[in-house]
């Protein structure tokens, strides 16, 4: 049976825009001071990636782009040659689009003893991005999202599944999302 979502419930209301963008711009205030004290401890630069790419697409504020670049230089100063240096990097080259530079900085990830999943979703994401090898990326997200069903593994899916005009597939897994991401704020709001 398929679930019906109640689109009008407030499990699935979501914050003001500009109450957003202020929360977004303080998150991404308090990421860069943790950068700045501490540039080496894990996941303040991976923060700092994922918040100025949200600030670019969401607010348009390309002098994200610049700020992450900086990020980059600031890093790379600090912890050369590590596999998260490569990894960020090949993550600040995807976002800019920059594949080329980033496949090589993934393989240099690789090569230093990054993560292999993070090596993989990056990998999915630019190969998704370039329109490499379509039916192995659908495979692969297909597989993934199936043996976690995370929200965050099911909208790259729906996007490549819409991607591929499979608009029916790309319509119910959005939904999967959709429902799962109403029964997590459901399941917070109990506790």
């Amino acid at each position: 049976m398929i679930e019906v979502l109640d689109l009008d419930s407030e499990y699935l209301q979501t914050t003001d825009g500009d109450i957003a963008v202020t929360n977004l711009q303080s998150a991404l205030r308090r990421s860069w001071g943790r950068f700045a004290q501490y540039p080496l401890q894990a996941g303040t630069a991976e923060a700092i990636v994922e918040q100025e790419q949200l600030v670019a697409q969401f607010v348009g504020d390309l002098a994200a782009l610049d700020r992450l670049e900086a990020l980059m230089t600031q890093l790379t100063q600090v912890d050369p040659g590590s596999a998260r240096t490569a990894l960020i990097q090949a993550q600040v080259a995807s976002v800019t689009h920059r594949f080329a530079e980033a496949k090589h900085c993934l393989a240099e990830a690789e090569l230093h003893g990054a993560p292999a999943a993070a090596v993989s979703r990056l990998s999915l994401n630019i190969d998704q991005a370039c329109g490499a090898d379509l039916a192995m990326v659908l495979d692969a997200r297909r597989e993934i999202a199936r043996e976690s069903a995370r929200l965050e593994d099911l909208v790259p899916l729906g996007a490549l599944l819409a991607d591929l005009c499979e608009f029916a597939d790309a319509d119910r897994t959005y939904r999967q999302a959709l429902l799962l991401s109403a029964r997590g704020a459901l399941g917070r709001a109990r506790t």
